[in-house]
């Protein structure tokens, strides 16, 4: 590192990449890194949104509302970017920030919970989808009124109440997120193969394994989409792919015959 005298010169250098070249610096102290953040350069700025080792990070405040996308970018994809940033964070106006947040590490409840305020749903919708939310943050998202973000809870959490919860809900999209869910049980799996949604038993013997019961259930399903589904799946066992080659649908007989092909190929 330069001598810290030659630092502070650095840090007010005409040219760019010497300004770079101070931002870079380890350490960097509190005064040139007060300097630097203000720098009119956004090379300058995007260096110090990405450091890692940073410990003022109150002077680094400023970058949460820097006008360049890329460095607000760099910023809330940092994991050292402590929560009190991230928060405002969660308001920037442009999806590519936000969407980071929710599997941000320093993501705390009081992030978390901003985002469940959020109006952007595809927000919820990631934070969702995260298997290591909490009791609070679970709960909360139960009563999100978008069918998406549940969807995504009911594919991704942990807790088996809310699983089960999740699995009564009249949304035939929720329902298919159990359905992705690997977590069910075999009883759970059982109920779903007899859902009353097509989009519901398709999406089963997509994500999870299921008995030879249900697979035979399947293969005389009333809807030719599940049936076709299960015709091409690379993992339909040879058992009823032959069930399968006697479907009136000439379309699954034909995929069926092709899977049939292939596993012997």
């Amino acid at each position: 590192m330069p001598p810290q005298d030659d630092l502070r010169s650095l840090a007010h250098a005409r040219l760019v990449r010497h300004r770079v070249l101070a931002a870079q610096a380890v350490p960097l102290p509190r005064d040139v890194l007060a300097v630097l953040v203000n720098d009119p350069s956004r090379s300058v700025r995007r260096v110090l949104a990405a450091r890692t080792d940073v410990d003022a990070w109150d002077l680094l405040r400023p970058l949460a509302n820097d006008p360049d996308l890329r460095t607000r970018q760099t910023l809330a994809a940092n994991p050292s970017c402590p929560a009190d940033l991230l928060l405002t964070l969660v308001d920037d106006p442009h999806g590519s920030v936000r969407w980071d947040l929710p599997a941000h590490p320093r993501a705390d409840r009081r992030v978390r919970r901003k985002i469940i305020e959020s109006p952007d749903e595809d927000l919820r919708r990631l934070l969702a989808a995260q298997e290591t939310l909490d009791r609070d943050t679970t709960e909360q998202l139960l009563l999100d009124p978008s069918e998406e973000v549940r969807e995504s809870l009911a594919a991704h959490t942990p807790f088996p109440d809310v699983l089960a919860r999740l699995l009564t809900s009249q949304s035939a999209l929720v329902r298919a997120g159990v359905a992705q869910n690997p977590r069910t049980t075999p009883d759970q799996r059982h109920t779903l193969t007899r859902d009353r949604s097509a989009r519901v038993r398709a999406t089963l013997l997509k994500f999870v394994e299921l008995d030879d019961e249900d697979l035979r259930l399947l293969a005389k399903d009333r809807s030719p989409n599940v049936r076709w589904w299960l015709a091409t799946w690379p993992t339909t066992p040879r058992e009823i792919l032959e069930i399968l080659l006697q479907d009136p649908n000439e379309e699954i007989f034909r995929q069926a015959n092709a899977t049939l092909r292939h596993h012997h190929s």
